[in-house]
Parts: structure tokens; C-alpha cells; sequence
């Protein structure tokens, strides 16, 4: 059995073109879903035999479910377009336009005469259709509003804008209040009277805003959602929207208080406090880029991602500036690379200038005493990473003293390697456990430069370990930082 067919009136027509009954008068006001069901359902029944004409098909061709599909036919039955024949399988009979419009709406108009009459007084300014009807029809019979709270709707509507006010907006209204849950004629009244005391409220807000007019229905509800949902105070909010300049309206002033609330940012201080810090981060953010030699149209993702947490690790808008500076004569030209170097010196717990400066300086400073130990042993160089380690190893692991330092260097200098015979020399006084002067002299009254060739002592015999004893050697080493 085919999914769609003509009824044999509409066969007899021999076209598939659209009614322009279905246009004017079906298409504005009906779901999405249900036009594409509906014309592509005509379509498939200029086919009425063929294999693909099924429920299968359209879902695949429109990727709609199943039960969209028979949604969407419901729909049309119940505006008088369709005939669902059968439900399993499946089969809808499209109907004409012109002969079971008129006739399905006189049946619905004689149910709701009263209702009828009470929206055409209301909606003077214009002659209500038989579409627009059976819109009101579904939302009492479908949606399960109370006629009286749909009364209730349109008039209020039409106070917001007037007698001859379209009816999407009426459904658009109506639907707003059904996510509230709010479609008994009691629920619509006090829906109704709390709109209505937040009129004057709204009012004033507008004014805040440079705005010198009424607050329109998504207005009033954002007025709603602020005060009863968010819990600010009209003061607060009347406050915020002074702050404004004038700039960006309601849409502004609700992306504020939407972020407000999320930051859990209630009183009016708690908000200046907040829009003071975003005020000094941003002030960093400009700065830092600039330095950097970066520009950004807008630094919102700057302030977020990077500023925020720099500041909250403690760095000041000094601090960061020098850090930017420093980044900037390294050629590390970026954000996320200047944030590498904030970490190591967040690590190292330098966050103020006067640390990070103490520490350059002491940097600076072992360089020149490197340098000095290069220069004795005739090693004509910059300073390099290997020339750090081996200082460091010597002054903060074995706690050599300075001068101790600069005797084995005077005793390294003519040695063929002579940094590799420091190292030797420093490690064996270490062994020893000296670290004064007189005792590396003594120590090394005898030792001539080149000692630093291999020791062959005949005398050596390697020890044999065991498995246990090599694991506790290596779970040592593990405990040292390299």
C-alpha cells in the first residue's frame, strides 16, 4: 500500500502544483517540519504505485524520524489538509484545499462560537481568518490552554501593540507562557499581573538606558528572569544600566546580568569591585600585547585565558610588563609562549619585580663568575647551558667555596681538557670532604696538570653486584634532579 495518495477529487485535477489556498492561507502559520512533510508528500503522490513511495523513504529524504513524520501528518489532519487512513502500515489521503478548508473550520467555529466572538471583539482592527482560528483551536485542544487564558493573551497582546496585531506574535506569546507551564486562566491573570507591576520598573530601566519607552513583552520578561530568577534588586539593576552610556540596549544589559549572576555577583559592590579588576585587566592585557608587539581587536580571550590566571598567581601589572619585555628582547613573541615563561617563574616562586630582578641579577651574576672561570682556563666563549650545570654542580650540590673554585682552576689551566679536570679534581675534594682553602692546597700540593689522563691502576678489579644492590643504586639516582 502506498504511503501518500490523491483523493479522487483532487486526482480528477491531473496536477501536483500547490493549491494557492495552501499557500495564503496553511504555509505562513504551520511548523517546518510539517511543510516539508506535506510538499513532499504531494510530490510522492504523483507516484501513488512505486517502490520508493513510503514512510521509509521520506524519513531517509527528510531525516525526520518516524514519529516526526506522523506528527506532521497529525497536524495537517487536524487543519482539514490530510486523511490518515490507516496507521499500520501507515497511509495519508491529501484532501483538497478549497473543499475541506471551509468545511472542517464551519464544524470547529460552531464548537468555539463563544471563544470566537469574545477574539474577533478584541482583534477589532482586522477580521480574524479561518487559519488563524484553528491556530487558537490546536493551542486549547492540542496544548491544553483554557479558552479563557487564550482570552486573556490576546488582549494583552494587543495592549502591547494594538487591535490589529498579527497572530504569530499572539502564538509566539501564548507559547512563552506554555514553557512556563502557565495555561490555566488563574495562572495567565497572575502571569498578567506580574507583568504588570514590572511595567513602571521596566520603564525606568529604559530610561537608564536612553531609551524613553515602554518595555515591550521579551523586555518585561528579562526584567522577570533578573529579578525572580537571578535574584538582583531593582536598584542594582537600574545601577548596572546607568553604566552603560546609553550603549547596547537590553540585549547588553542581559548578557551583563546573565554574567553577573554566574560570578555570583549580587550587591552593587561586589559588581564595581569586579568591573574595577576586568577594568585593570584589560589594562594589562593592552599593555602586555603591546609589548609583545601583538595587537588584538578584542582582548576579552586575552583577559580570559591569560591575564586572569597571571594575576591570580600573584603578578602585578609591573611584574608582567617586565616578563613581557624580557619575552619580547628573546624573541618569545607570543602569548602562549610568554605564559611558558611565567610558569618556570611561577615555579621558581619569582612573582614580584623585585624577585624576578634579584633573580636576573644572580643569573647575571654567575655568568660573570663563569666567564671568569672560562677566561683562566683560556677558553675563549660565551657562557653556555653544560658551563651552568658544572657551576651549579659545584657551588650548590658539593658547596664548594669560592676560592677553593678558583685554586683548581689555576691547577686546571694547562691541562688538555681543562674543564673536564675540573670537574675531576672538584668531585675527588668532595669525596674528601674538603672545603677550605688550606686543605685543597694541601691536597693538591703534588698534583700536576697532566693527571688528567685516564688512570690505568694495574691494581683495579671490578666488583660483581647483584641485581638487588644495581636496582638500589639506579632507585637512588632516581631521586636526583637533572
Amino acid at each position: 500500500m502506498a504511503l501518500c495518495s490523491f483523493s479522487s477529487h483532487l486526482a480528477m485535477q491531473s496536477s501536483t502544483a500547490v493549491d494557492n489556498a495552501f499557500i495564503n492561507e496553511f504555509l505562513p502559520s504551520a511548523p517546518e517540519n510539517a511543510v516539508k512533510v506535506y510538499l513532499y508528500g504531494l510530490f510522492m503522490c504523483t507516484t501513488p504505485h512505486a517502490d520508493d513511495n513510503s514512510l521509509d523513504r521520506m524519513s531517509t529524504v527528510l531525516s525526520l524520524s518516524e514519529d516526526e513524520i506522523f506528527s506532521a501528518y497529525s497536524y495537517w489532519q487536524e487543519v482539514g489538509l490530510v486523511q490518515i487512513v490507516n496507521s499500520n502500515p501507515f497511509e495519508v489521503k491529501y484532501l483538497s484545499p478549497k473543499e475541506n478548508y471551509g468545511r472542517s473550520k464551519l464544524r470547529e467555529k460552531s464548537k468555539y462560537q463563544d471563544f470566537n466572538n469574545q477574539i474577533q471583539t478584541i482583534l477589532s482592527g482586522r477580521m480574524i481568518k479561518p487559519i488563524e482560528f484553528n491556530e487558537y483551536y490546536n493551542l486549547i485542544e492540542n496544548h491544553h490552554f483554557e479558552p479563557e487564558a487564550l482570552v486573556m493573551i490576546i488582549k494583552y497582546c494587543t495592549t502591547l501593540k494594538s487591535t490589529s496585531i498579527n497572530y504569530p506574535y499572539i502564538l509566539a506569546v501564548a507559547k512563552s507562557f506554555e514553557q512556563e507551564g502557565i495555561k490555566s486562566a488563574t495562572a495567565v491573570e497572575d502571569k498578567l499581573l506580574e507583568q504588570e507591576q514590572s511595567s513602571a520598573q521596566v520603564k525606568d530601566v529604559l530610561k537608564a538606558l536612553g531609551l524613553s519607552r515602554d518595555g515591550d513583552l521579551e523586555e518585561r520578561n528579562m526584567y522577570l528572569k533578573w529579578t525572580n530568577t537571578f535574584g538582583f534588586t531593582h536598584n542594582v539593576i537600574l545601577q548596572v544600566a546607568k553604566s552603560q552610556n546609553k550603549k547596547g540596549g537590553f540585549s547588553k544589559l542581559d548578557e551583563l546580568l546573565t554574567k553577573y549572576f554566574e560570578q555570583k555577583l549580587f550587591t552593587l559592590q561586589e559588581i564595581e569591585e569586579y568591573s574595577k579588576e576586568r577594568e585593570m585587566m584589560f589594562a594589562v592585557a593592552k599593555k602586555v600585547t603591546s609589548t609583545l608587539g601583538l595587537y588584538y581587536q578584542n582582548l576579552d580571550s586575552t583577559v580570559d585565558i591569560y591575564i586572569k590566571e597571571w594575576i591570580n598567581k600573584g603578578y602585578d601589572e609591573e611584574a608582567l610588563s617586565l616578563l613581557a619585555f624580557y619575552c619580547y628582547k628573546q624573541d618569545v613573541r607570543s602569548l602562549s609562549l610568554m605564559d611558558e615563561v611565567v610558569n618556570k617563574f611561577f615555579k621558581l616562586g619569582l612573582v614580584s619585580v623585585d624577585a624576578i630582578n634579584h633573580y636576573t641579577e644572580g643569573v647575571v651574576q654567575n655568568d660573570n663568575n663563569i666567564k671568569t672561570v672560562l677566561d683562566k682556563l683560556g677558553l675563549v666563549r660565551r657562557v653556555n647551558s653544560s658551563d651552568r650545570e658544572f657551576f651549579r654542580t659545584w657551588t650548590e650540590v658539593w658547596n664548594m667555596p669560592e676560592d677553593v673554585i678558583m685554586l683548581v682552576c689555576e691547577k686546571s689551566k694547562t691541562a688538555t681538557s681543562p674543564l673536564r679536570f675540573m670537574n675531576k679534581i672538584l668531585s675527588e675534594l668532595n669525596q674528601k670532604n674538603i672545603k677550605t682553602l688550606p686543605e685543597a692546597q694541601k691536597e693538591l700540593e703534588t698534583l700536576k696538570a697532566d693527571s688528567s689522563k685516564p688512570n690505568t691502576n694495574a691494581n683495579f678489579t671490578q666488583r660483581e653486584y647483584t641485581k638487588d644492590q644495581l636496582n638500589a643504586l639506579f632507585d637512588s639516582l632516581d631521586d636526583i634532579e637533572v
